[in-house]
C-alpha cells in the first residue's frame, strides 16, 4: 500500500517489476522525475453527479487512462508526487476502485527519494490523462470504495459515519470555494483533517493514524465515507485508514461541490 523510497531503489535493483507513476502536473513531470516514470493525471476529473451511472463513467474513464500507459497485469504500479499529498493516494484509490488492483504510493514522493539517493531525469514517454473523452462506461472493479448521493443521505451516524476531510474553517462554514454554491457541512459529518495523517511528507504511522481517527469519533466497526471539496482530500484519508486498519471505507466524490449544488439538500455550520 505504501513504500519507502529505500525499498524502492532496492526492489527496482532486484529487478522487481513495477512501474513508476508521477501523477504531477505535466510540467513537474517533464522537468525532472523519477527514471522511466511515465505520467498519469487522476487529479483533474471530477464526476457531474454522485450516481452509480456516473461512477461506472468514471471508471471507464480510468481504464482507458490506464491502457494508454501500457503497463502488464503482472507489473505493480507505484503512484507518487512530490510529497504526499491528494495526488498519489487518489492515483491508488483509482486504481482499488476501477480495476481492482494493488499497487503502491511512493511514502514520501520525490523529496524521499532524492533523499535515498535516487536520481530524477526529465520525464518523457507516455503519459495519460483521466477524462471523460470517449470513455465507455465500466462496472468498476469497487463499487463499494465510492458512496453515491444517496448513500451519503441514508448514512446512520453510526455504522455508516460521514468523515470531512476538509480544512476546519471548510467545515465550520467560514470558508467556502469560489465554485461552491453554499458554505457548510453534511449534517452528521465529522472532522478529520486531511493533513493531519501526513508528517513531513509522509503517511504517519498506522498506530497515529488509528489514534487520531479514534479521536475523531471513528472506529473500525464503521463503514466511513470520506468526503471533501471534489473527492481528492478524502481519497487521502481513506488511504490513509486503511493503513489503520479500516476496512468499509468509501468516498463520496461529488463531495461538498455537488452537495452545496442541490439546495434541498441540508447542511449544518458552525463548530
Amino acid at each position: 500500500m505504501i513504500i519507502s523510497a529505500n525499498d524502492l531503489r532496492q526492489r527496482l535493483a532486484d529487478g522487481e517489476r513495477l512501474a513508476l507513476i508521477d501523477v504531477r502536473d505535466i510540467a513537474a513531470w517533464r522537468e525532472a522525475s523519477l527514471p522511466g516514470a511515465c505520467g498519469l493525471n487522476v487529479y483533474d476529473y471530477f464526476v457531474p453527479d454522485s450516481t452509480q451511472e456516473d461512477y461506472a463513467a468514471m471508471a471507464g474513464a480510468f481504464i482507458q487512462a490506464w491502457q494508454q500507459l501500457n503497463i502488464a497485469d503482472d507489473v505493480t504500479p507505484v503512484f507518487f508526487e512530490q510529497e504526499v499529498g491528494m495526488r498519489s493516494p487518489r492515483g491508488l484509490w483509482f486504481l482499488w476502485f476501477a480495476l481492482g488492483k494493488s499497487g503502491f504510493v511512493l511514502n514520501g514522493g520525490i523529496s524521499a527519494w532524492i533523499a535515498a539517493g535516487g536520481e530524477l531525469i526529465p520525464g518523457s514517454g507516455t503519459r495519460a490523462e483521466v477524462s471523460a473523452m470517449n470513455a465507455p462506461a465500466t462496472q468498476p472493479a469497487a463499487p463499494q470504495l465510492a458512496a453515491i448521493r444517496q448513500e451519503v443521505l441514508e448514512a446512520d451516524t453510526l455504522t455508516a459515519v460521514l468523515l470531512d476531510a476538509r480544512r476546519p474553517t471548510e467545515y465550520a462554514g467560514s470558508f467556502v470555494h469560489d465554485c461552491c454554491a453554499r458554505a457548510g457541512r453534511i449534517p452528521g459529518s465529522k472532522l478529520l483533517f486531511w493533513e493531519d495523517v501526513i508528517e513531513s511528507g509522509c503517511f504517519k504511522s498506522a498506530e497515529a493514524i488509528a489514534h487520531l481517527a479514534a479521536e475523531a469519533g471513528f472506529n473500525p466497526s464503521q463503514r466511513i465515507i470520506a468526503w471533501c471539496h471534489r473527492g481528492a482530500r478524502a481519497a487521502t484519508v481513506l488511504v490513509a485508514l486503511r493503513l489503520a486498519g479500516y476496512q468499509d471505507l468509501a468516498v463520496y466524490v461529488g463531495s461538498w461541490h455537488e452537495w452545496a449544488a442541490h439546495p434541498e439538500l441540508a447542511l449544518h455550520s458552525g463548530s
